[in-house]
């Protein structure tokens, strides 16, 4: 465990030193800014003066917004962590792959697991928390300047939905990063990175946003639907896992 921390924070160090981390992040910091708070504040704003107009009192108009943010919270968190690996530190496996230095990193006594778990961990650790903070920032920003005002008093997710945002969402993100992390490591040419980041990215999204609005916004469902979504990566991963060998790795470097 010892050596795998060591190359944690190598990873975590290095990624730190580049201006591509930094851009990156200030690029998501402005998009949630400008296009995620203003997006939800008119998405459930609208939904909130719909009520309104219906005639229910401000406590009725809170419970049925509820379950909407909590699923938005747990959808806007996952996004921005995809987003921040996509485009802040997905490449850089490939990259050390490319510079030969992961073959030095598989020459030394470290396992496999060890080297496919440290350099999970150096892309899980900061995108996770990049994304929790810009998500409960972006739920709390909306309720000051949107909702509060129409409602009477500020919509927070209840305890499910946090829940999934804390727990679920987090796991979804490892258990895809892990697959991640394995395919680049098997993946012979670099070309095809970008379509499989692509691909594994509608694959989480979409089963995950339609199982969340086929549950009817129920906030137990979004408990449910978001570790179903974490479970089926696992038992890809594990299966994808078994075609990561030293050797295969080696050759791909090479090819």
């Amino acid at each position: 465990m010892r050596q795998t921390t060591v190359i944690l924070k190598k990873d975590l160090r290095e990624a730190l030193r580049t201006g591509a981390f930094y851009l990156h992040a200030g690029l998501a910091l402005v998009i949630m800014a400008v296009v995620g708070v203003r997006a939800l504040g008119g998405v459930i704003g609208g939904e909130i003066d719909a009520l309104i107009e219906q005639g229910l009192a401000p406590a009725e108009v809170v419970s049925a917004i509820e379950p909407l943010m909590g699923t938005t919270l747990v959808m806007l968190a996952l996004s921005l962590m995809l987003v921040f690996c996509l485009f802040g530190t997905a490449q850089n496996l490939t990259m050390e792959k490319t510079k030969r230095s992961l073959e030095s990193l598989l020459c030394t006594p470290l396992s496999l697991k060890q080297v496919c778990l440290a350099k999970s961990l150096a892309i899980f650790v900061p995108c996770v928390v990049f994304g929790l903070i810009l998500a409960f920032a972006a739920v709390a920003g909306t309720n000051q300047l949107f909702l509060a005002p129409r409602a009477g008093q500020s919509v927070m997710p209840g305890a499910a939905s946090l829940t999934a945002a804390l727990v679920a969402v987090p796991l979804i993100f490892f258990f895809f990063v892990t697959l991640l992390v394995a395919l680049q490591l098997i993946i012979t040419r670099v070309q095809w990175v970008n379509a499989v980041l692509v691909g594994l990215l509608a694959a989480v999204v979409v089963p995950l946003n339609y199982g969340l609005l086929g549950s009817g916004l129920a906030s137990q469902s979004i408990v449910f639907v978001s570790l179903a979504v974490a479970a089926a990566l696992a038992l890809l991963t594990l299966g994808l896992s078994r075609l990561v060998t030293k050797e295969r790795i080696m050759l791909n470097s090479k090819g």
